[in-house]
């Protein structure tokens, strides 16, 4: 692959430039890169540009229909972007190499990465960062972090289809009877959510848990923040078990309403976050500035993830070692469930009778419609 700059002047051009009113020259390349320019005679930053763009397109791969694929809108969306910056690498500026270089050794970081923050790592400018990403066929840094987590995610995805190949199936063929498969199948269900458990329990760091207890009792108000599935249903639940305590606590599963109230926050609140992997930007983000704010953050996630890590107390709750089944959701919502029911009897205790009577009282409000329920808890 070798670098087009093989750029000859065409014809002069009579036309000028209100600019600087010197004649234009029409550029174009001789190795058919489609690519002419008129460029106005003092405009050398222009030509320098175009011909960058042409020297790239030319050293670039052609697709099936003789596009080239590292031009920007031709690319699919497959997410081809670490195969693509190998082939580039020969043809490549140093600055351009630079982060071809970082995307290769450090893929997962890059996509949690900012321009600014890029841009000092490597000691290069924003617009040469940006300048790379429609050089590799992406309309901007966006795009390239968002094709790369395509690729990246297709890559778990068949490593853990690969694991599943080696289990053996449960599939129930027409016409078999059901319970021996259906057997199976709620066993392993039931076994991984058991593990999950287990290894929470064990894993639970009871100063932690009771560290988080005595701040949320204490606390003039609790926030709590969940993003996605699981993970905003069970912020939810936290809210449903500590409102009945006559904690003053709100829920917040919106990215816009959480960054917010965690700006409102003070001295001697409490923000909960809870998230599965601990790495969704809008809970970061929030955490920060909720931090910013001196109020007491505690996380219920991965000890090992960024909220986890940023959080003044993590309460950890792991991610299960291998993967599970593809139709099976994931376990860890069982022991984000058993950390949270530990943080609210602990909470409960911490209050002592003051609990006690703010829980006779919410039992004592539904009891009236529907009567007593035999061996239900006043906690509920």
């Amino acid at each position: 692959m070798r670098r087009c700059v093989r750029w000859t002047r065409k014809s002069p051009d009579s036309r000028s430039s209100s600019a600087c009113q010197e004649p234009c020259r029409v550029l174009s390349c001789q190795r058919k890169c489609s690519k002419t320019i008129i460029v106005v005679g003092c405009d050398v930053a222009a030509l320098f540009a175009t011909w960058r763009r042409c020297r790239y397109q030319s050293s670039g791969m052609r697709g099936e229909t003789g596009a080239f694929v590292n031009q920007p809108g031709n690319s699919d969306d497959r997410g081809d972007i670490l195969p693509r910056l190998e082939a580039m690498m020969e043809s490549m500026t140093r600055s351009d190499l630079k982060i071809a270089k970082l995307i290769l050794k450090s893929p997962h970081e890059f996509v949690r990465a900012s321009v600014r923050s890029v841009a000092a790592d490597l000691g290069v400018s924003e617009p040469t960062v940006l300048r790379f990403c429609r050089t590799v066929g992406c309309e901007g840094f966006k795009d390239l972090k968002f094709r790369l987590i395509q690729e990246l995610a297709h890559a778990q995805a068949m490593t853990d289809q690969r694991e599943r190949a080696t289990r053996p199936t449960l599939v129930r063929s027409e016409g078999a009877p059901a319970s021996g498969v259906d057997d199976a199948v709620a066993d392993r269900l039931f076994d991984t959510i058991i593990d999950a458990l287990s290894r929470t329990r064990e894993t639970l760091n009871e100063k932690d848990l009771q560290a988080a207890a005595q701040a949320v009792a204490k606390a003039g108000r609790v926030v709590v923040y969940g993003i996605g599935g699981s993970s905003a249903a069970l912020a939810g639940e936290i809210h449903n078990r500590l409102f009945r305590l006559d904690i003053s606590a709100m829920v917040f599963t919106d990215g816009y309403a959480q960054r917010m109230s965690a700006a409102i926050l003070s001295p001697g609140d409490v923000a909960v976050f809870l998230s599965s992997t601990g790495r969704p930007r809008e809970l970061q983000e929030s955490m920060e500035l909720a931090k910013h704010y001196k109020a007491t953050c505690i996380a219920i996630t991965d000890a090992d993830s960024p909220l986890g890590r940023d959080a003044d107390i993590c309460l950890h709750v792991g991610l299960s070692p291998s993967g599970v089944e593809e139709f099976q959701p994931n376990p860890m919502r069982f022991a984000q469930l058993f950390v949270i029911d530990r943080l609210a009897y602990a909470v409960a205790a911490s209050l002592g009778e003051r609990a006690h009577l703010m829980l006779r009282r919410a039992r004592g409000s539904v009891a009236w419609l529907h009567g007593l329920a035999p061996q239900q808890p006043i906690g509920d």
